[in-house]
């Protein structure tokens, strides 16, 4: 097993609130830098538990190649600040079908959603703190999943959106990573307001991504006790699915 420690300059680019950084463009960041160590990019597999929150800055990545195997290499990555560990990941990288690759079985579909023009895009009002995420990817809304835009609530655990870069950049495996958890958290739908830290996130890639609107869609199975899932469907323009995520998040009780 080989290590390497690499040190790394966090830029607000993807901050969020005071000054968090979006978990999904961590592990899209974190994964990056890990995979110049082994000789078998793309990720199939990446997962990874938040400790804590990094913050903007300086940053140390200690990267170990576990196993580099014939058609697959493993990795660990934990991001440091001031020598105190805040995301830790396990990343398992091999080689993506190819788009257009027929699959054995497939027992979903992609989401329905409304034509891009004709859904919310997702923005952040004026007089709340800036957010990266939508200023670095634009998010078209389903309606029928964003009544809280509107200041009412659908009750539902699900949002439905569309995605793409709002700078231009193509689609590509890393990228999927950072829309996995780009979503607004289903809480809003439900009413409860308020930041859902991410504690563990795993993100499957299945396919290489064809360019053009990402077809996304988000649902907790479970919202208890502070504490909720997310999974997230990604399909791409040609109706493949791309990506498959789930997390572990907090968010905080409403008042009875």
């Amino acid at each position: 097993m080989t290590s390497t420690t690499v040190c790394l300059d966090l830029p607000d680019t993807w901050a969020y609130g005071a000054g968090v950084l979006h978990g999904g463009w961590l592990l899209e960041t974190i994964t990056r830098e890990a995979l110049a160590r082994t000789e078998h990019p793309p990720p199939l597999a990446v997962s990874a538990h938040y400790a804590a929150a990094p913050k903007v800055g300086s940053a140390d990545l200690d990267v170990e190649v576990l196993r580099e195997g014939r058609s697959v290499g493993t990795l660990r990555a934990q991001l440091s600040q001031g020598g105190r560990p805040k995301v830790s990941t396990i990343i398992t990288a091999g080689r993506l079908p190819e788009p257009g690759h027929r699959p054995l079985h497939l027992s979903a579909a992609p989401p329905q959603l409304p034509l891009p023009e004709d859904c919310l895009r997702h923005a952040m009002p004026e007089g709340l703190p800036r957010n990266g995420i939508v200023e670095q990817l634009e998010i078209r809304l389903d309606p029928a999943t964003a009544a809280w835009t509107r200041g009412s609530f659908g009750g539902g655990a699900e949002v439905r959106a569309w995605v793409r870069s709002a700078t231009g950049r193509e689609v590509d495996p890393l990228m999927l990573l950072t829309v996995a958890d780009a979503l607004p958290p289903v809480t809003f739908e439900m009413g409860i307001p308020g930041w859902v830290p991410t504690l563990e996130l795993t993100v499957y890639l299945r396919s290489v991504p064809v360019q053009g609107w990402l077809r996304c869609v988000q649902r907790a199975r479970l919202v208890s006790g502070g504490w909720l899932d997310e999974e997230c469907e990604v399909w791409d323009s040609a109706g493949h699915l791309v990506v498959q995520a789930r997390q572990l998040a907090g968010y905080k009780e409403p008042s009875s």
